[in-house]
């Protein structure tokens, strides 16, 4: 049996930060940390912090905890790699149990397959995502398959060839979705026979020089939502036998918006209620009712991060809290979650922390 988390009860953070300045980023993290969150109050406190890793930017947890796996985000000629942690979630200590190359160029984000028997793990300047088998201790092994886009996008100084930004398993287990940033391009490959195969069996192109970023695909497996980092748009997509139907497109940004933004990240809300989009620029979590007839997106509102750079963020398990990463302002929000209208109240004071790129509940 399943017991539900009361949400009056601390939780664990565990949060991945720079820690090598990149042309983007002025690098101030410690490396990982782990933190306590009271859920009465909504304050942060240090629990611990490991740093013997550079550049953690990304991380993932393993169904039962016990296994953190993260990229280093440096350069291929630096030894960019995937490091595998042991992670005990009542004293909050990480060690280092492997090391394997990430066999690119500034991996920028790293998950696992349902079945959690698989690593994907995408490289930004190179274009290209690897994917390890893990054995019995949740281990990398073996030689990794090494999937390389190509061709360019439509904007010379952003998309002068691919840029791989993430990878996310279906709720059925049967395919990894790549977005392609550098070639406006959502590919779906197949890995129902627990290997994966070389060519993807569906291909979604978005408008071009829109970046899709990231996506997140709603839990009965009906929808996909996909977040456009310079677009600045969430599009949403039906999930058919032939491939995806394109739905609708909404801003992220409100109406009377002036100036520079890019999308970050974006998450569904544990209930399949709600999605929520970052902007960086704009500097706000975007919120959305998802309609449940067809998938279309009604906007909730925008929250201002009280932080520069909102690069990620986190939905506890719970569904009643909201923990944002502001990556150049170096600070966590916290925000309450309303379960009825999905509005988000700020809440505690801003958590001073260095550099800070990729959030998850533990």
């Amino acid at each position: 049996m399943t017991v539900q988390a009361d949400p009056r009860d601390d939780m664990t953070l565990i949060v991945g930060s720079y820690t090598v300045s990149m042309p983007h980023v002025k690098a101030k993290g410690e490396g990982i940390s782990v933190l306590r969150l009271d859920g009465r109050d909504g304050r942060l406190k240090p629990v611990s912090t490991f740093g013997g890793l550079r550049n953690p930017s990304y991380l993932a947890l393993s169904e039962d905890r016990s296994r953190l796996y993260v990229v280093e985000e440096v350069p291929d000629e630096d030894g960019a790699s995937a490091a595998t942690l042991s992670f005990d979630g009542e004293t909050g200590t990480l060690s280092l149990l492997k090391s394997v190359p990430a066999m690119g160029d500034a991996p920028c984000h790293i998950a696992l397959d349902r079945s959690g028997e698989r690593l994907f793990v995408c490289n930004y300047g190179s274009g290209n995502f690897i994917t390890y088998a893990l054995d019995a201790d949740g281990l990398p092994s073996g030689e990794p398959v090494n999937i390389r886009h190509q061709s360019k996008g439509a904007n010379p100084e952003r998309q002068e060839g691919p840029h791989l930004h993430q990878a996310t398993a279906t709720p059925d287990g049967r395919s990894v979705l790549i977005c392609d940033a550098g070639t406006d391009v959502i590919a779906r490959y197949d890995i129902a026979s627990g290997l994966i195969r070389p060519s993807p069996d569906m291909v979604v192109k978005a408008r071009p020089g829109t970046l899709p970023r990231h996506l997140v695909v709603s839990e009965d497996g009906r929808f996909v939502f996909v977040v456009h980092e310079l677009g600045c748009t969430i599009s949403s997509y039906a999930c058919e036998p032939e491939g995806f139907r394109p739905l609708t497109e909404v801003s992220t940004l409100p109406g009377d918006f002036e100036g520079s933004s890019a999308c970050a990240a974006i998450r569904i809300h544990p209930s399949g209620r709600f999605v929520y989009a970052s902007n960086r620029g704009h500097d706000s979590i975007a919120a959305y009712e998802i309609l449940p007839d067809d998938g279309s997106l009604r906007s909730i509102g925008w929250y201002d991060t009280r932080g520069k750079a909102p690069r990620d963020f986190a939905i506890d398990p719970t569904g009643r809290t909201l923990v944002a990463a502001n990556q150049d302002s170096h600070s966590l929000s916290v925000f309450r979650i309303d379960q009825s209208s999905g509005e988000l109240t700020i809440t505690g004071e801003l958590f001073d922390i260095g550099s800070p790129v990729c959030v998850l509940f533990a």
